[in-house]
């Protein structure tokens, strides 16, 4: 009887063996070892004049699982990418389970001068996009992890320029206080009075005395007027 059962339990691993393995390996389900794919690419508006072109890229996760920390290379080239063509390799950050993130990625500057066309410097014309270029996670479709893109089929982000409206209150002039500056009616200090000091005194009035014209008539006509008026 334990003979029979390990007869049977052997024959089970066999056959077990026999489906998972063809000779190439374990075969595990498309949908457990999912794929990262390119999406997008798209240029974006340069930040800094230091730098290079600036882009987009837009990686999906066809997979039930997170994916993080793997790496995305962009190259720059007049025609095919060549080893020597100006690069740049980015880590992507963390895309959910069947999610899908933007990765911007900036080119070297020199990618901006790479050919001389009838004495006219031009930059770069293709662009070549690496996801998972360190080969990292396997993948059941490793084939639509790098793809070329001519610079004039990319399309171009624009940053919208949001306008502020702002409103001014004019108040009237009617509901406008106005201080009011009381005159400084105080001497001045350490200032001398215009005349020195010194009061003139009113020029003195004769006085008339109304018998003064009555008496002198009479003196003109009497010699004896000074007697009349005694």
């Amino acid at each position: 009887m334990k003979a029979l059962n390990t007869a049977i339990l052997f024959i089970a691993f066999v056959t077990i063996g026999i489906v998972a393995c063809q000779g190439q390996g374990f075969i595990v389900p498309p949908d457990d070892i999912g794929d990262l794919e390119i999406v997008e690419v798209k240029q974006l508006p340069v930040v800094d004049q230091s730098c290079g072109p600036r882009f987009g890229i837009v990686i999906a996760n066809k997979s039930n699982r997170c994916v993080e920390d793997f790496h995305v290379t962009a190259i720059g080239s007049l025609g095919q990418a060549l080893p020597h063509s100006p690069r740049t390799t980015v880590v992507a950050g963390q895309i959910p389970a069947n999610g899908a993130l933007q990765v911007e990625v900036s080119l070297p500057i020199e990618t901006l001068a790479m050919g001389n066309r009838g004495g006219l410097i031009i930059g770069l014309q293709h662009l070549t996009v690496i996801i998972d270029s360190w080969d990292e996670f396997f993948e059941c479709n490793e084939f639509n992890n790098r793809k070329c893109f001519s610079m004039d089929s990319l399309p171009i982000e624009t940053v919208e320029s949001v306008t502020v409206e702002t409103t001014t209150e004019v108040v009237p002039e009617s509901a406008t206080l106005q201080p009011t500056v009381q005159p400084n009616t105080a001497p001045a200090v350490n200032v001398a009075p215009q005349n020195g000091g010194i009061t003139q005194p009113a020029p003195a009035t004769s006085a008339v005395s109304p018998q003064d014209p009555l008496r002198s008539a009479i003196e003109q006509i009497t010699p004896n007027g000074n007697n009349l008026s005694q």
